[in-house]
């Protein structure tokens, strides 16, 4: 029976039921067990009381086979209402006297149970034995007998067997009685469970009604008292709470209104104020812009004038003079040169023309750019080589990167700066690494802020004015690069800019010059299959025809159809070598590494380069050689 269904009407007949049908269930059937062992215990005891008065009765006409006497006896007890049949017997177990249709004598009648039941239940049967008298009869023969063994012998046996209609029908009643009274119980229960719930039941199904209207937004509901009074208190105690939430209510909604009128009023007033601070702004960039570039005419004019001071002075104290000169015009300029940057950005005069580009040719023109400025401060500066693109500005991004590495230079002062690029899903992770003095927490908010400088409370010109991470900050909401800093104090700082990786595109084919044939072709051998495959895609890019050999043994077919350069490394250049010279003409060796180890074993290599070298170099070393190449006469 699954009761989780039930409503709170159900389970509280149910809870009012349950114990009372319990309750009647369990005195129904003592009382039954009871009365039915009552009923079935005076049976006993009536058959028992008839067979014991009619034994001693019996006694003389069994001693002395009065049959007479005997029938008379039957035929009194017969005459009792559920006697069925009476039966005595003599010892030998001979039918003396009967009334009735009395069953077959017992076998043993002395040792048979007093009392057994007919096979269908019908006729309850009692035995009783008939013993010798207590005083002597005058006869002789037991008189003169002194053995105590002929006294104790019984002289007979007498049967009565009972009816047990008379018991069926009084157990009937009684069943009929208990189930009625049963009956009447359950029902007493039945009307008790309905009155509870009408009296308790109803009410709280209409409290849990209201409940559910007001939670729907119905705050004027109220429920009615119930005519049963039960739970009056709890129904005024909710109308009251009703009413106040409904008070409530509308006091919110009213203050709501109010609140919602006075923030659009606050809006609006907001609205205008960042209006007029945005027409500032934007006039006082502009006015930054058109000052910092009207500036430099006469700036560029006073340095020519401070050179020429100093080109004509004869004086020390003249010379120092022009040269204090030109160091402010140099700090004036570079000043109005961010300046004028941060003004273009502020009033959106950059647009970014975003486009897929290389990230290695970007990162070593940057290093190269601040690699003289490290080395002035004793610093090592390298960025790591990368194969991957990104979808940016090529010159923003140059910019935001450049002022980075600057600003890493310029708080560095043992240890180096490290340039590198890592892969993130789709995105790629510019970061510039270095050994500086680091940047406490408490900076990193105001760290990206104009004139905002870390260390140099005395605004000296020499430490930077404080723009370069401010242009870094416009450049990143412009081009959609967020930056990210993370800083130890003492031991370095990482700057890392995170933009969207893009499919490599395919390099323009350069026109080869007038005069130069390319039917020859160049083959790559290098022990860095990596490299190797890089180094092919770049020389194809380039317009070359250019065949790459894994192992040696793929040399000699790549080097019988006019090949003109082969390109390997240091570790291989022997091996590379040996097959070149037996070629006729032999090709041209170029070596990338750093290594002295072929002069030594005597093999020719007609060019060597750095393994960090700049692609226009390798472009116009292979230019040239090609061009000497195939100009030369057979």
């Amino acid at each position: 029976m699954n009761t989780r269904s039930w409503g709170i009407q159900q389970r509280a007949i149910f809870l009012a039921l349950a114990p009372t049908a319990v309750i009647a269930i369990a005195l129904t059937a003592y009382f039954l067990v009871v009365r039915y062992g009552d009923v079935e215990e005076a049976l006993q005891n009536r058959g028992q009381a008839l067979v014991r008065q009619l034994a001693p009765a019996a006694e003389y006409g069994a001693f002395s086979g009065n049959r007479t006497d005997l029938s008379r006896l039957a035929q009194a007890a017969a005459r009792e209402p559920d006697v069925v049949s009476v039966a005595i017997y003599d010892a030998a177990g001979q039918l003396l006297a009967s009334t009735g249709q009395p069953g077959p004598p017992p076998e043993d009648g002395h040792k048979a149970a007093p009392q057994e039941q007919s096979a269908n239940g019908t006729v309850e049967t009692f035995h009783a034995t008939i013993n010798q008298p207590v005083v002597p009869f005058d006869d002789p023969f037991i008189a003169m007998d002194p053995s105590p063994a002929n006294r104790d012998k019984p002289l007979g046996k007498v049967v009565i067997e009972l009816s047990r209609a008379d018991l069926k029908a009084r157990k009937r009643e009684i069943l009929a009685v208990t189930l009625l009274v049963t009956l009447s119980v359950l029902a007493s229960g039945l009307l008790l469970a309905h009155r509870l719930g009408r009296d308790v039941i109803e009410p709280v199904l209409a409290l849990e009604g209201a409940v559910a209207r007001i939670r729907a937004g119905s705050l004027d509901v109220r429920t009615p008292a119930h005519p049963s009074g039960t739970l009056v208190s709890l129904e005024t105690g909710f109308n009251e709470m009703a009413t106040a939430l409904e008070a409530s209510h509308r006091r919110s909604v009213s203050a709501l209104a109010h609140s919602e009128a006075e923030l659009a009023r606050q809006l609006e007033i907001a609205k205008a104020k960042k209006e007029e601070a945005e027409r500032a702004s934007e006039a006082k960039s502009r006015f930054l812009a058109a000052a910092s570039h009207d500036l430099r005419q006469p700036l560029h004019a006073l340095t020519l004038f401070a050179t020429e001071l100093a080109s004509g002075a004869t004086k020390t104290r003249n010379l120092q003079l022009a040269s204090q000169i030109g160091t402010a015009a140099g700090a004036m300029g570079e000043l109005l040169d961010a300046l004028l940057d941060v003004s273009r950005l502020d009033i959106a005069a950059v647009q970014p023309h975003r486009q897929p580009i290389a990230l290695e040719l970007l990162l070593e023109m940057i290093a190269d750019g601040h690699r003289q400025s490290a080395r002035a401060k004793g610093l090592r500066l390298r960025h790591r080589p990368t194969a991957l693109w990104v979808d940016t500005d090529p010159q923003l991004l140059r910019r935001m990167i450049g002022n980075l590495v600057a600003n890493a230079v310029r708080y560095t002062s043992q240890g180096g700066i490290l340039i590198g690029a890592r892969s993130r899903g789709d995105r790629v992770r510019i970061e510039v690494w270095d050994t500086g003095i680091g940047i406490d927490e408490a900076h990193l908010p105001y760290l990206f802020h104009e004139f905002y400088q870390v260390g140099n409370p005395e605004r000296d010109s020499t430490k930077g004015l404080g723009l370069g991470l401010a242009i870094v900050a416009r450049l990143s909401e412009i081009l959609d690069h967020p930056v990210e800093v993370r800083s130890l104090p003492g031991r370095g700082s990482v700057f890392a800019v995170t933009l969207p990786k893009a499919e490599p595109a395919p390099l323009p084919v350069a026109e080869p010059p007038a005069g130069i044939p390319f039917q020859s072709r160049v083959v790559v051998r290098m022990s860095d299959d990596t490299l190797s495959g890089d180094l092919c895609s770049l020389l194809d890019g380039w317009g070359y025809k250019t065949d790459r050999a894994t192992t040696d043994a793929d040399l000699p077919g790549l080097l019988v159809d006019k090949t003109a350069i082969v390109i390997s490394d240091p570790a291989l250049q022997g091996e590379v070598a040996d097959h070149l010279s037996r070629s006729d003409p032999p090709p041209l060796l170029i070596v990338l590494g750093d290594s002295t180890e072929a002069s030594a074993a005597g093999v020719r290599v007609d060019a060597r380069l750095p393994l960090s070298f700049k692609p226009a170099r390798l472009r116009a070393l292979l230019h040239h050689l090609l061009l000497e190449y195939e100009t030369e006469p057979e």
